[in-house]
């Protein structure tokens, strides 16, 4: 059954960007309505298919014969576009789906985000979506529009300024207006558009709906899109895959990045892993480029339409005719992680036989007046830096170009054609209609130096089909290792404790593989002076025990560097008091005396589980100064010790790790296997919302890891009979 319904939604999706008929219900005779536009449209851009209008007070509508209902129609459409009240909606979403259409969209508002009325309609219209395979697009979105075939069912006055000419730019947004925004910008700068698509409450069809359909059309170079929020992390996940498979660059500029200020994080973790910073990390593994405003999504989409050649390396050329306008792009060179390409001899002698004496021939290239008066030279310079093979990237920043701009851009179009190595312009304060033609010859073109650099990073690490990252992946936790573990968080959510510091953590790990210190837990500083004893270490840390203070250090909770029995107990002695100091009402289980271990670099390791995109796994350099440093990496979770590398790569200071100024290498494929091992613990177990294994102790090459303290947070709520181990695919 579950296949069918399956193969009922593939269809229906191609029923709504390819529909046979559409039907428009609502239809009006005003063009400015969202009844009348999408007519109008339809008439305009040619759409071949057969059109609906339904509205029983009109016999024709922009030249369609009407229609008073759906049942009256000669045929079952494909597509029913909805422009009633919203108390008329949920019936005709009902009519349509007993009828056998195969798609709506639905452009009134008025549902969830009204209130308790509306959201008890739309989840009924939710249901109806998911219970019969009917794709609804909406409601409250502005609708759809596919220019390649004339299927221009979207409201936005965007299409009004003139049909976009077909192209490979495909926008999804779930803000109509913003959309709009995002394709008149587009249109400025001459870029083709192939589809536009609102998505608004998202009752039955996302974005990443919209995002795999224009990943598997071949027209369709780069997907731009706006998001507020994710509803199914896992959709969007296999959307973004599916975009990235194919080498279609996948844009995003989120909306709602700032912080909860009503976030409780017991652990560090937590309090660094909000929203924003757990969609980072999952755009990161995704690849999905993220822009910072409209105006840099608009950038980010003129990147990638022309379908440049993809950059071999970071070495960038630059020629200008200002030595100012070139300085500027210099310098946004290393902070977009850029270079400036080294020039061969022969290079720097053919610039010198043509540039004036005043000038240096080096790179970046003053030009000065040769682009407005000797083309022929501008051209074989192009062409002398595309051949040197220390160059990867070609910017030509030209300012003030007011001479010869047809003849300019016109040479340069047809250079970019040829040439291959990717081509970038910073067209400044020159003539208009000179950056259209650009635009227009396929050749990425902005106003500003320091986005075209922007734009050539984002080259740099752009998709490339067929490149997806396949990870022979070597399990690494068992059931049998997590069944302690799951077992012990099990007891505690039956009696409602949500938090287990390391007196319970630490043990748990260690079945899991983890190498943790030797301890002993003690009742009384009598039993600390005899635990010191036992455990036979040169210096042992005392620790109050209690699952109440999820920071020891900050109530006087800890002492350090004990290195004697009669020291151990007064130590004891002191942290239960300092306990019951601060917190009169705590449970107090004694203190943990544990082998001191001091050797090796602090890091962190931690989990973090947001509602809605999943669990993600942290590491950074650890210990009191975690929250000080933000030198910290997040990561979906699962993954293997492969990509648990690539995030300690990441670290700015990983340097330190990696023998840095003569110094030891750490232990960092331990580092990186440990990593892997928390992240499968995250998978496995949904129940834990934020863990901190900090600090871990990181030993020099050969010699292992120690995870000295850890703290873990659990929901409290029901328990599965047994935690379920994640298996990666290989």
């Amino acid at each position: 059954m579950k296949q069918d319904l399956d193969s009922r939604r593939r269809a229906n999706l191609q029923r709504l960007f390819e529909p046979a008929s559409v039907a428009i219900l609502g239809a009006s005779e005003i063009r400015t309505k969202p009844g009348g536009r999408p007519l109008a449209y339809l008439s305009e851009a040619g759409f071949a298919g057969r059109v609906y209008p339904i509205n029983p007070r009109h016999e024709t509508l922009f030249g369609y014969r009407c229609y008073p209902a759906i049942a009256t129609l000669p045929e079952v459409p494909d597509l029913v576009v909805v422009a009633i009240p919203a108390n008329s909606v949920l019936a005709a979403v009902h009519d349509a789906a007993a009828a056998g259409v195969g798609a709506m969209v639905i452009y009134t508002s008025g549902f969830a985000e009204i209130g308790p009325a509306g959201e008890a309609a739309e989840r009924e219209i939710r249901e109806i979506a998911a219970r019969t395979g009917l794709i609804i697009c909406g409601p409250n979105c502005q609708g759809i529009a596919n220019l390649f075939n004339g299927l221009a069912v979207n409201f936005s006055t965007a299409l009004s300024e003139g049909q976009p000419r077909p192209g490979p730019v495909g926008i999804v947004s779930q803000s109509g207006l913003v959309g709009a925004l995002v394709t008149s910008e587009c249109m400025a700068r001459g870029l083709g558009i192939g589809y536009l698509v609102s998505t608004g409450n998202e009752a039955g069809f996302e974005c990443a709906d919209a995002i795999v359909h224009m990943a598997e059309d071949d027209r369709i170079r780069v997907i731009a899109g706006y998001v507020e929020g994710i509803r199914d992390a896992g959709r969007f996940r296999e959307a973004a895959e599916r975009a990235r498979d194919r080498g279609k660059p996948l844009v995003i500029l989120k909306a709602g990045r700032s912080p909860d200020a009503a976030r409780a994080a017991a652990s560090h973790t937590g309090s660094l892993a909000g929203p924003s910073h757990l969609f980072d990390a999952l755009c990161a593994e995704l690849g999905v480029v993220q822009a910072e405003s409209l105006e840099d999504l608009a950038d980010a989409a003129a990147t990638f339409a022309h379908g440049v050649p993809l950059p071999a390396g970071p070495r960038v050329g630059i020629v200008g005719n200002s030595g100012g306008f070139n300085v500027i792009c210099t310098d946004g060179l290393h902070r977009f992680g850029l270079s400036l390409a080294p020039f061969s001899a022969e290079t720097v002698a053919a610039i010198a036989r043509v540039i004036p004496s005043y000038l240096v021939a080096q790179n970046p290239v003053d030009l000065a007046t040769l682009p407005m008066t000797d083309l022929v030279t501008t051209r074989s310079l192009l062409e002398r830096m595309v051949a040197d093979t220390m160059v990867d990237i070609i910017i030509c920043c030209f300012g003030a170009i007011r001479a010869k701009v047809e003849e300019l851009t016109a040479m340069l179009a047809e250079f970019a054609r040829s040439a291959e190595k990717p081509l970038l312009v910073a067209w400044l304060a020159s003539a208009p209609a000179g950056a259209t033609s650009l635009a227009v010859g396929g050749v990425p073109t902005f106003s500003d130096p320091s986005r075209a650099v922007k734009a050539a990073r984002r080259l740099l690490h752009a998709p490339r089909a067929g490149a997806a990252i396949g990870l022979a992946v070597r399990q690494s936790v068992t059931e049998a290792a997590l069944a302690p573990l799951a077992a012990r968080l099990r007891d505690m959510a039956a009696c409602h404790q949500t938090i287990a510091g390391e007196a319970v953590l630490l043990p748990l790990l260690a079945e899991a593989g983890l190498k943790v210190p030797r301890m002993v837990q003690v009742a009384s500083p009598k039993e600390a002076q005899a635990a010191f004893a036992s455990l036979g270490a040169v210096s042992v840390a005392v620790k109050v025990d209690s699952d109440e203070f999820p920071h020891k250090t900050e109530i006087g909770g800890v002492r350090l560097g004990i290195t004697s029995a009669e020291a151990c107990r007064d130590a004891c002695h002191m942290v239960l008091e300092n306990a019951s100091h601060n917190a009169p009402a705590a449970v107090l289980r004694g203190a943990l005396i544990a082998e001191m271990i001091a050797d090796g670099v602090e890091m962190i390791i931690g989990v973090k589980r947001d509602p809605v995109l999943g669990p993600f796994v942290a590491v950074g350099f650890g210990g009191i100064f975690v929250e000080v440093l933000q030198d910290v990496v997040l990561r979906p979770a699962p993954l293997d010790a492969v990509a648990a590398l690539r995030m300690l790569r990441e670290l700015k200071a990983f340097p330190l790790l990696d023998g840095a100024r003569g110094k030891a290498r750490k232990d960092i494929a331990a580092l990186a296997r440990a990593i892997a091992t928390v992240s499968e613990i995250a998978a496995a177990v949904p129940q834990i919302v934020e863990m901190d294994l900090n600090p871990v102790f990181l030993r020099d090459e050969g010699q292992g890891l120690v995870v000295a303290d850890a703290l873990l947070r659990i929901a409290d709520g029901a328990w599965p009979a047994a935690p379920a181990v994640p298996r990666h695919p290989v």
